[in-house]
C-alpha cells in the first residue's frame, strides 16, 4: 500500500516574522502537511500552533529544552530529529519548504 505524499516544511523563524506566516498560510493550505519546528521556531508553540487543520507538528527536542518551552500532546518531539526530518522529505514528500 503506497502513502498519501504530504508536503514538508521546516520553520525556524519565531512567530509574527513575515516568513512564519507565509510558511503558516502555505502549510493550512497544502491540505496535509508535516510541520518541523527548529531553532526559534519552537516558539510557534507557545502561539498555538498546534490548533492548525490537516498538519502533523513534530519539534527539536535540543531546541525546546534550550528554550524551556513544553511541547503539547499534538506534537511529536523525535529522538533524533533531523534523521526524521531528512527521512520524511526522502520517503514521503511533495513539496518541501524551508522558512
Amino acid at each position: 500500500m503506497r502513502q498519501e505524499k504530504l508536503d514538508v516544511f521546516l520553520l525556524t523563524k519565531p512567530p509574527f516574522s513575515p516568513r512564519s506566516e507565509l510558511c503558516l498560510k502555505l502549510a493550512t493550505r497544502s491540505g496535509k502537511a508535516r510541520i518541523y519546528l527548529a531553532g526559534d521556531g519552537v516558539y510557534h508553540l507557545l502561539a498555538g500552533i498546534e490548533e492548525l487543520p490537516e498538519c502533523e507538528i513534530y519539534a527539536c527536542k535540543e531546541d525546546l529544552e534550550a528554550r524551556a518551552i513544553k511541547a503539547g500532546e499534538k506534537v511529536t518531539v523525535p529522538d533524533d530529529f533531523y534523521a526524521d526530518f531528512i527521512e520524511n522529505i526522502m520517503e514521503h514528500c511533495r513539496h518541501e519548504y524551508t522558512f
